[in-house]
């Protein structure tokens, strides 16, 4: 090939043997940096292929690059060979319909700077080579570079669009009849954004609501029912029409599902749904933290006090075991010291004392808390999170009363205090991401 340079030639020689040429082929690195700039402590799932077949690293799930420009480095590619990276859902190993970022490496080692864009955009997927304008600094270097870009047309690309016959196969067990059909008929486009389905006579209407996001960063070819709701995997849909009839609830409004450039990777992956309506119950309780919230029947005035206290004995414990810490460091450091040892051992007596007293109001203050709030949560809502943390289709489900980030452990959710941003995040609406190891 021209321009390509020759493969080595080394000579070995064994015992009682003639001496033989033995070529070492030349290879080339490829090193793709994803930046994400929509969001923190994002992971996105990949594979890596090389002339069109995937890399055995890669054959039963994807592996996950970091959007803090984490590297997917790819080695010992022939000059001559295309590598192109398979993202998102569509790394799952059922999947893989869109390779995009195609490179061929010839003389030189290349790098490719993928970053995301907002807006709408007609940047494609493939990779524009920079080029110096001074020829000779250009054929001095070492690498060829390239940049791409991901912009939320290549996000949808890159997301797997369901089919009504993938539906069956991945229906949580003990589905019935009606929800599959019900779940199969938004992957055969429905024809509004509101759904109804009845079980055993009981009739639950589902509404889907667009989000903002796909609409002002996908610049054609998206529309809610079109390209929107088949992006989702079916099993969250399932997931959440089965807790809704074990609720007894009748209807549910959903406020997103795929989307491409805001949140975590779950949403962007179709293992996210939300959830803003459980009946008539609308999912918020922000006014437990900010004044000026949507007033609702979900927080009352005494679970506000009850929560101000609870944190209030909170401090008060930590307060108590540091000065305990304290007390006990000197006693240590008086021990044998007939002048002082006495008054330090007396002093870690009363600091033990006040900070038993302290756990004792701790739990006595959470636990007034933790009443309060569950006395004013909608029954419904109570039954509907506790089908969807039974399904083994549901790996996280956060929701303004409770978060629980690993449904597959032994550890039970925990109340939402909305203090860190996931719990914030989640005051105003219910989430689940659906289990597919596959995809995450």
């Amino acid at each position: 090939m021209a321009g390509q340079q020759p493969s080595l030639i080394t000579q070995t020689k064994l015992d009682n043997e003639a001496v033989r040429d033995v070529k070492v082929e030349t290879t080339r690195t490829v090193t793709y940096t994803v930046h994400i700039v929509t969001a923190k402590r994002f992971s996105l799932p990949y594979a890596v292929a090389i002339d069109g077949v995937v890399q055995d690293g890669f054959k039963t799930k994807p592996k996950r690059v970091s959007g803090d420009k984490g590297k997917i480095v790819v080695s010992n590619v022939k000059p001559g060979s295309s590598v192109t990276l398979y993202l998102n859902s569509d790394a799952h190993p059922d999947h893989r319909k869109n390779p995009v970022y195609k490179v061929t490496p010839n003389d030189k080692d290349v790098t490719v700077l993928i970053t995301e864009k907002k807006g709408k955009l007609s940047d494609t997927d493939t990779p524009v080579k920079l080029t110096d304008k001074d020829p000779e600094k250009e054929k001095a270097k070492k690498t060829e570079n390239y940049t791409a870009s991901l912009t939320g047309d290549i996000w949808m690309k890159v997301s797997y669009k369901y089919t009504s016959g993938d539906v069956a196969a991945l229906m949580p067990t003990g589905t019935s009849a009606e929800v599959q059909k019900a779940v199969e008929s938004i992957y055969d486009e429905l024809k509004s954004a509101t759904l109804s389905f009845t079980v055993g006579g009981k009739t639950v209407t589902v509404s889907f609501d667009d989000s903002k996001n796909p609409k002002d960063n996908i610049n054609s070819g998206y529309t809610l029912l079109g390209a929107g709701l088949p992006r989702v995997h079916p099993a969250g849909y399932a997931a959440l029409f089965n807790a809704a009839l074990d609720a007894g609830v009748s209807k549910i409004t959903m406020s997103s599902a795929w989307r491409p450039l805001l949140g975590s990777i779950a949403h962007r992956a179709g293992l996210g749904l939300d959830v803003n309506y459980v009946g008539s119950t609308r999912m918020n309780r922000e006014e437990l933290r900010v004044a000026t919230a949507v007033d609702t029947s979900n927080v009352s005035e005494e679970e506000k006090t009850l929560l101000g206290a609870f944190e209030k004995s909170k401090t008060e414990q930590a307060a108590a075991k540091k000065k305990l810490a304290e007390a006990s460091a000197l006693v240590k450091k008086t021990k044998g010291d007939p002048a002082k040892a006495p008054a330090a051992i007396q002093a870690e007596k009363a600091a033990q004392e006040a900070s038993t007293a302290a756990d004792a109001a701790r739990k006595k203050a959470e636990a007034a808390w933790n009443a309060e709030r569950d006395k004013n949560e909608p029954e419904g809502v109570r039954l509907f999170r506790g089908s969807l943390m039974k399904c083994a289709c549901v790996s996280q489900l956060f929701d303004p009363w409770f978060m629980d980030t690993n449904n597959k452990d032994d550890i039970p959710h925990t109340p939402n205090m909305q203090l860190s941003d996931n719990e914030t995040l989640h005051a105003h609406h219910l989430h689940i991401t659906v289990y597919d190891p596959k995809i995450l």
